[in-house]
């Protein structure tokens, strides 16, 4: 049995592998020769990328001078500087690009930008502009090989690691197929050694093909012979032997080790890279991992409490969590971002990443991972914020809505206005379809879409937009933008309803003071022969009157009576003619009263009051008006009153606010019947309070309303919607020009078709 021991043992497979080998120079042979094929392949592949890379770059040049020289056509031409600087800007923002520089044909600057002095910008293109034939400028591109450079420096580290994935493919094959080819003859070689150490020398050697083997086989017959003799020599050997097998299994050991590490280290990262045995807690960072947090290999002790000593105390709890979460199996993947305390006492942003290596029951022994410095792109991260954050509060500051879409018109981009005056917040718009969220300017799609379309500004001012029944006038800006080559959109609204009105009350004071002018000068002449008239009427009736003794001597020296002569008239309806004389020309002359009131600055007397008073005695002279009383049954309309208790006095006239609000509430009540069969009973709203620094009066209505042409003329004189005989159109008229020249004020009026008439005065307050 001893024998048989040692004769294994002297004719291990090992012992093939002493001294020279034919399998050993095989292998190496094949390691070699496939090791150049490779890097020769290798090599090629990579002389034909970088210069296809090369070529993609300078392709890119030729690109963008071809469009930057063909969008610069129609600017330069037109002298737009705004639309060249934006051009100008939009190239320069391309990754490539390092310089943008657009000339006049003198030679002059119009646009230029360099985005660093970079020593790799040596890829140069120029171009002329062109427009219809003739040169109106230069454009100049200069592109960047740096991404070309560290392109290449992927590709070669691409290559590398390829190369060395076939190296170790090619080891373990060779490994397989000696196993295959090396160890059945050497079994075979063994069963006929153990045979001779038995004494049988009749075991066939010739069935060993292989041609090392068989030269071993060939002189077993004469080793036999010597077996007994060198025993103990082959005990020493054998002893040699097996040490030689425990130094070979601690090398198979360590090799294992490593090609693990190494597997783990590729799975993670190819950074900083740290291995920790969990079991143990050594651990060993790698010098890349050191020289992040700017120290030599030599500096920093492998230990676990130089990582966790290091960590900013901010960071530690978060990450320590993530660890043990990964390690639990709660988490699938350990990544985790912190802060490690640099060399020179400020921190440096990591990317921490790792993976574990479980036992067969599924507890975690060892962990590898990498570390990668994140701290540029945590700096860039940041100052992309904070200027994202400025740029929000921009917009958000400002009282225009401000919306941009994309080339599809979907919102990318909603501030605060336009939040506060949808509704809508601004997560809820973003990527939503523009006439959904702002159904109200469906128009607006067909400008946005030119506007992508040709680059241009489009502005429309006073437009008018409808939201429910009321209309609101906005003044509209449509700029294009481009951005990394995609098209998009800023839509600004402003909302100039006010201003419009106030226009338009400047154009009524205008008109107000011309037609005032003219109004004196008529008034005037029309008085003179508006006396006569009605003096002469007047005279006309006492003639004919039978309570004058003269006229009935007069009437008997013409050989009749009185009484007849006043019977002929009378039947003749000539005093009912003298009647119609003189009313018409009362209501002349009480235009022309009117028309002089409307002419001149009132002389009347001011004095403080208490705007509420003064409103209640109007409202109680309109309850006992006769023609309200009876045609228009104004006792059945619904006053009522919401009065600003807190409201200071006012300095003003007490007689022409009285005649202004007595105006307002006559034409409200005029206009009730007009409302049509409706449920809502008749109703006038009086209102006063207080308005930024002057007193509010509101007269609300939910009579019939008037349309948006209405609206405009219901000041001008002579201006009125009643039937023929029921008004003069000076009342609104007379009422504008006391509030706005005798009382220094605003009047105002604000009505939709079906839902009503609210007029506002402004008044100054006492002292202001």
């Amino acid at each position: 049995m001893q024998e048989k021991l040692i004769s294994k043992r002297a004719y291990s497979p090992v012992s093939i592998f002493k001294g020279k080998s034919i399998s050993r120079d095989l292998t190496v042979s094949l390691m070699v020769m496939i090791l150049l094929v490779v890097a020769t392949t290798l090599s090629w592949q990579y002389m034909r990328n970088s210069q296809e890379m090369l070529h993609e770059v300078e392709g890119k040049a030729d690109e963008y001078i071809t469009r930057l020289s063909d969008i610069l056509s129609v600017p330069i031409w037109n002298f737009d500087t705004r639309t060249i600087d934006q051009i100008g800007t939009v190239f320069a923002q391309y990754d490539l690009v390092n310089e943008v520089r657009i000339l006049d044909p003198l030679g002059k600057v119009l646009f230029s930008t360099v985005k660093r002095d970079d020593p790799d910008a040596r890829v140069f293109r120029e171009r002329d502009v062109m427009y219809e034939g003739e040169i109106i400028g230069h454009a100049t591109v200069v592109l960047s090989l740096a991404e070309y450079k560290r392109d290449l420096g992927r590709l070669v580290t691409t290559n590398l690691l390829a190369l060395g994935g076939v190296l170790t493919v090619i080891l373990v094959a060779t490994g397989i197929l000696l196993r295959i080819y090396l160890r059945r003859p050497l079994e075979v070689l063994l069963e006929g050694v153990n045979q001779v150490a038995k004494g049988d020398f009749g075991f066939d050697f010739s069935v060993i093909q292989n041609a090392e083997l068989g030269m071993i086989a060939e002189n077993f017959s004469v080793m036999a012979k010597e077996v007994a003799a060198r025993e103990k020599q082959l005990v020493e050997i054998n002893r040699q032997l097996q040490g030689q097998i425990r130094e070979r299994e601690r090398a198979e050991a360590a090799l294992r080790l490593s090609e693990e590490r190494y597997s783990l280290v590729v799975t993670a990262t190819n950074d900083g890279i740290w291995d920790w045995d969990l079991n143990t807690d050594e651990v060993y960072f790698s010098p890349r991992w050191k020289a992040i947090i700017g120290y030599q290999d030599s500096e920093i002790p492998n230990d676990l409490d130089e990582w966790q000593g290091r960590m900013h105390p901010a960071d530690l709890d978060r990450v320590l969590r993530a660890h043990e979460d990964y390690l639990a199996g709660v988490t699938e993947q350990f990544e985790v971002e912190y802060r490690l305390r640099h060399k020179d006492g400020e921190y440096r942003w990591v990317l921490g990443r790792g993976i574990c290596v479980r036992d067969d029951s599924g507890d975690p022994y060892r962990m590898a991972g990498a570390h990668t410095d994140i701290t540029q792109r945590k700096l860039a991260e940041r100052e992309l914020w904070e200027t994202k954050n400025t740029l929000d509060n921009i917009l958000n500051s400002m009282p225009s809505i401000i919306v941009s879409v994309d080339k599809d018109a979907r919102i990318t981009q909603w501030n605060k206005t336009a939040e506060e005056a949808t509704g809508i917040l601004a997560a809820e718009a973003y990527s939503r379809p523009f006439t959904e969220v702002l159904p109200g300017y469906k128009m607006l799609l067909s400008h946005i879409k030119e506007s992508i379309a040709t680059g241009t500004n489009i502005s429309m001012e006073k437009e008018p937009v409808t939201e429910g029944e009321r209309t609101r006038y906005f003044d509209i800006i449509i700029y294009p933008v481009v951005t990394r080559g995609e098209f998009s959109a800023v839509v600004r609204l402003d909302d100039v309803t006010d201003r419009f009105r106030i226009e338009e009350m400047m154009v009524q004071t205008e008109k107000m003071l011309s037609v005032g002018g003219l109004a004196a000068g008529m008034a005037h002449e029309i008085n003179n022969p508006l006396g006569g008239i009605l003096q002469g009427a007047q005279n006309i009736r006492r003639r004919v009157s039978l309570d004058f003794p003269a006229n009935h001597k007069a009437a008997e020296e013409a050989g009749c009576s009185m009484e007849s002569v006043r019977t002929y008239l009378e039947n003749r309806g000539i005093i009912r003619f003298l009647d119609g004389i003189h009313e018409s020309g009362r209501r002349a002359a009480n235009i022309v009263s009117n028309m002089l009131e409307f002419s001149r600055r009132s002389e009347a007397r001011r004095t403080s009051v208490n705007l509420g008073e003064l409103v209640d005695k109007t409202i109680e002279l309109a309850a006992n008006d006769y023609d309200l009383k009876k045609k228009y049954d104004f006792r059945h309309i619904d006053i009522v009153r919401n009065y600003d208790p807190a409201l200071p006095q006012v300095l003003c006239s007490p007689q022409e606010i009285e005649q202004v609000l007595l105006n307002l509430l006559k034409n409200a009540a005029q206009a009730m019947p007009e409302r049509g069969e409706r449920e809502d009973p008749p109703q006038i709203i009086v209102s006063t309070s207080y308005d930024r620094g002057r007193a509010r009066i509101d007269v609300a209505d939910n009579g019939p309303g008037m349309d948006e042409e209405t609206r405009k003329r219901v000041f001008e004189p002579f201006f009125t919607t009643k039937a023929v005989g029921e008004g003069t159109g000076l009342g609104l008229s007379v009422s504008y020009f006391i509030i706005t020249t005798n009382h220094d004020g605003q009047f105002t009026v604000d009505a939709e078709v079906g839902r009503g008439t609210t007029f506002t005065i402004l008044l100054p307050l006492e002292g202001k």
